[in-house]
């Protein structure tokens, strides 16, 4: 088994780019595996500007629902995989359902929904079990606010803890980065 670092921290904290550069100054052969859709402008600002922060050697690959396949399918060809990020992955699969009435959401639904997002991410930490190098996970720290007015907003802020303790706990590593400034919470990596 490889080691896994979690990278969290809010908006804009410099998350992704640490990550970048951990991964760059350990590895050699290096996938970056993309959660995010350029649904709208700004989305494809932003992934452009993700798309010139990393070196062009590395492999982009476009998953927004099962990142885990990518890992699994190509895990014999890269030392490192950079997965950014899972609050994007949460939501990919949450609004997933059109369906789903979220000024009234049922507690039944939203408890599918939160199993759909969770089979998700213990598909990742088991292709992780048997895969040898290195995966970096970016993802936010969405829970340090206000309670969210809405309810769609209240359980996405809710699925997105859920699936950062998972991962947290299933990590060698885990690094919140503040404001530019990593912190090690947990594992004993070096923080640059």
């Amino acid at each position: 088994m490889g080691r896994l670092t979690l990278v969290t921290g809010g908006a804009r904290s410099g998350k992704s780019s640490y990550a970048e550069q951990q991964i760059g100054r350990g590895c050699e052969n290096i996938a970056y595996i993309a959660t995010a859709r350029a649904l709208d402008a700004e989305m494809e600002d932003r992934v452009a500007r993700h798309r010139l922060q990393r070196p062009a050697t590395w492999q982009t690959f476009e998953e927004p629902l099962q990142p885990s396949l990518i890992i699994h399918d190509h895990k014999e060809h890269y030392d490192g995989f950079l997965l950014d990020c899972l609050t994007v992955l949460t939501t990919n699969i949450i609004l997933q359902d059109s369906a789903i009435d979220w000024e009234q959401p049922t507690v039944a639904s939203m408890a599918q929904i939160e199993q759909q997002v969770l089979k998700e991410i213990d598909a990742l930490l088991a292709t992780h079990k048997l895969y040898a190098g290195h995966l970096f996970a970016v993802t936010n720290e969405v829970g340090l606010g206000i309670v969210p007015g809405t309810p769609l907003a209240r359980f996405f802020r809710d699925c997105s803890g859920r699936v950062n303790q998972r991962m947290a706990a299933a990590a060698d590593e885990v690094v919140l980065v503040v404001s530019g400034i990593p912190v090690q919470v947990k594992g004993g990596g070096v923080c640059v």
